[in-house]
């Protein structure tokens, strides 16, 4: 618990002094029940609200790179181009005017934005959120390759 809070104090900078970020989980994209179809299974009430989410980035400008403008937030660790992806209410298209340090693959990442419900062909995979991105926030704890049990307690 204090890791979150930790993280989310990092959240009291300049851009988001504007409108107070919203922290929120992945469940509260799919708020409906699991038998629903992911394309009607939003969340709307989230529609244009500056929020906070922890993630994964799977870089979209090219693998490799050690910044990006444009990537996929996903739940899970390890989403690469060779697996299945997550359905669309659960990936969010993210896009930032300026370039963000890309993470390893384990480490998790928050990040804060203007969402929206944009349905898109993104990469390999189908959106069903866009975040324009304001900022980037390292997770409070670096993980390991490793660990893997850790990796999993975001």
């Amino acid at each position: 618990m204090n890791k979150l809070i930790l993280a989310l104090s990092l959240l009291i900078s300049p851009p988001l002094f504007a409108q107070e970020a919203m922290s929120i989980l992945w469940s509260n994209l799919a708020p409906g029940s699991a038998d629903l179809p992911p394309a009607s299974n939003i969340n709307l009430a989230l529609d244009g609200k500056i929020v906070i989410i922890p993630g994964f980035i799977v870089p979209l400008d090219g693998q490799g790179k050690a910044q990006t403008k444009n990537f996929l937030l996903t739940p899970q660790q390890g989403a690469c181009f060779h697996k299945p992806p997550s359905p669309p209410n659960q990936l969010i298209h993210v896009t930032f005017d300026q370039a963000v340090d890309v993470p390893g693959p384990e480490q998790p990442i928050y990040i804060a934005g203007k969402l929206t419900i944009k349905s898109a062909q993104a990469g390999f995979a189908k959106t069903g959120y866009h975040i324009q991105g304001i900022e980037a926030i390292a997770y409070p704890v670096q993980v390991s390759s490793t660990d893997t049990h850790t990796a999993h307690n975001h």
